[in-house]
């Protein structure tokens, strides 16, 4: 159980890296309220292309328009996968309660909501799996190696390039 919690976190890591990472973008250029958008890619007008979150890999990276288009839609794979997460993790927590709630140990509400997990693991797993085969031969050995190191750091470089 705790392999599936941890690679789950990972995903949700992963997923929420690969659309911006939200929460930091927020403070980025324009500040509060001015032309951002949660979840999606146009972020204002400062902005080419309308994918600001994913503008700084680009340039890092120094990626082609059809380089661009790969990882944007790896990402937005990504983030389309990983919708509805937080509505699972809560009705896990549920399933758990309920399990632990009654006069006896409730193991089929448990069972099921491990059944679910699993299911959406495994898309996740999938999805990322064949999203990232693509980006991977997308990019050129540099380029390759630059995403590595980001995704290994946990993407804290960003604020240091």
């Amino acid at each position: 159980m705790w392999g599936f919690l941890v690679g789950a976190a990972c995903l949700v890591g992963l997923a929420r890296t690969m659309r911006g990472g939200g929460w930091a973008y927020a403070h980025g250029p324009g500040g509060w309220g001015r032309g951002h958008r949660w979840g999606g890619w146009q972020h204002g007008p400062g902005h080419r292309g309308g994918r600001g979150p994913l503008r700084w890999l680009f340039e890092r990276m120094d990626t082609s328009p059809g380089q661009e288009k790969v990882i944007a839609e790896a990402a937005d794979a990504l983030r389309s996968t990983m919708s509805g997460w937080r509505d699972d993790a809560e009705r896990m927590r549920s399933d758990v309660g309920r399990s632990i709630r009654g006069e006896t140990f409730d193991a089929a509400a448990l069972e099921e909501a491990f059944a679910r997990a699993e299911v959406r693991l495994a898309t996740m797993r999938e999805t990322l799996r064949g999203q990232a085969a693509r980006v991977h031969e997308a990019l050129d050995p540099r380029q390759r190696a630059e995403l590595a190191d980001l995704l290994a750091s946990g993407w804290r470089r960003r604020w240091n390039a």
